[in-house]
């Protein structure tokens, strides 16, 4: 009896996204996960409470009406170029406070270095190529926007 060749997680954007609303990291990893993952990466964008040795209250995040099709389609693009993965990542937008979440992404896999390849791949493009903005609030006051072409 011969054993049957491996077996690989069908390629899935299981979300991609834009809300308003907090992300959950947990609901992320699971999305990603069948019987045939044997990898999840995942990725949590925190707000921090400094930026460039100043310190940072908040930030306000802003994005083109577009901005949903776009992580559709950056998600997509990753699967695509990594055959076997299952994807989901949103981006927040909104007020945001110091520990909330902006950006959640998580990948599974059959094999770990193709799930970090592809996290990787699908946060730096999400990061550069959709059109979210961020206003960041600091401590004395002052405001400056992080993503904007001048």
């Amino acid at each position: 009896m011969s054993s049957p060749g491996p077996i690989q997680a069908d390629t899935a954007v299981v979300a991609a996204f834009v809300t308003d609303e907090p992300l959950d990291h947990g609901q992320a990893v699971t999305a990603v996960q069948d019987e045939r993952t044997g990898a999840v990466v995942s990725f949590s964008g925190v707000i921090r409470d400094h930026d460039g040795g100043r310190s940072v209250t908040s930030l306000d995040y802003t994005c083109h009406p577009g901005a949903g099709a776009a992580v559709e389609q950056v998600a997509r693009s990753v699967a695509d170029e990594f055959p076997g993965v299952r994807i989901w990542a949103a981006h927040r937008v909104g007020h945001l406070g110091i520990g909330d979440s902006a950006l959640e992404a998580a990948v599974g896999a059959a094999h770990r270095k193709l799930a970090f390849a592809a996290c990787d791949a699908l946060v730096d493009r999400i990061k550069t190529e959709v059109p979210i903005w961020k206003e960041q609030l600091f401590a004395d006051g002052s405001t400056e926007w992080v993503g904007l072409d001048a």
